[in-house]
């Protein structure tokens, strides 16, 4: 039961796009006005306002007189929200190499020695989690905001993948090789080279997912 009454629906919203991302909700999941409202102890007009908010974050659909299901992303849609990523991506990087402070540099280079420690001990849960911290540093050091926001969405339709990929024979060691030659570069100044290395990697890990579809692409 939601028991701070401020704010219930953003709390819902947040509550359930955590267990949608995490999978608790699987794609095409029914999601019930009802039976959520009474799992909240809050109205079903607070539940439907909480699941607009999903739907603007295309993480839900709703069809009049049907009601709303966790939204499924096709094999095409992966690989097209992977391509705009890169793009994107690339842009936040050549935007903050300049103006990144050397202790954000040092935080990441103190990510990778973890990430490097998960990896030896083949912790590739807790190495995923340190990958996406290692990519926060870098949005949140971006000076363009717009542009994170919108990688932010891609990466929240993409979360379930992008876990999946490092249990690939061999994406791990190649995972941590690119981030160690992007760390290289944000610790030279290198704007080119940057840009270059964060786009081939998030192409590396659509190559990945293109490759090995019986393991990675699960409905």
């Amino acid at each position: 039961m939601i028991q701070d009454s401020k704010n219930p629906t953003t709390k819902i919203f947040e509550s359930l796009k955590r267990a949608i991302i995490d999978g608790e909700y699987p794609p095409l999941a029914p999601l019930n006005e009802v039976k959520l409202s009474s799992h909240y102890g809050v109205s079903r007009n607070t539940v439907k306002k909480a699941l607009l908010m999903l739907e603007n974050e295309n993480l839900v659909s709703i069809e009049l007189n049907k009601g709303a299901k966790v939204k499924s992303v096709s094999l095409e849609e992966v690989k097209e929200f992977l391509e705009l990523r890169a793009t994107l991506e690339r842009f936040i990087v050549g935007k903050t190499v300049p103006v990144i402070a050397q202790t954000d540099i040092e935080k990441m280079a103190e990510i990778l020695k973890t990430m490097k420690q998960r990896l030896q001990e083949r912790n590739l849960l807790e190495y995923s989690k340190h990958n996406h911290i290692f990519h926060e540093i870098i949005s949140n050091a971006c000076p363009n905001k717009a542009a994170v926001d919108m990688t932010n969405r891609l990466k929240v339709l993409m979360r379930r993948y992008d876990s999946k990929t490092i249990l690939v024979p061999g994406r791990d060691a190649r995972s941590f090789e690119e981030h160690s030659a992007i760390l290289k570069a944000f610790q030279t100044r290198d704007v080119q080279s940057a840009e270059k290395l964060i786009e081939q990697h998030i192409m590396n890990v659509k190559k990945t997912l293109e490759e090995n579809l019986p393991l990675l692409f699960i409905q």
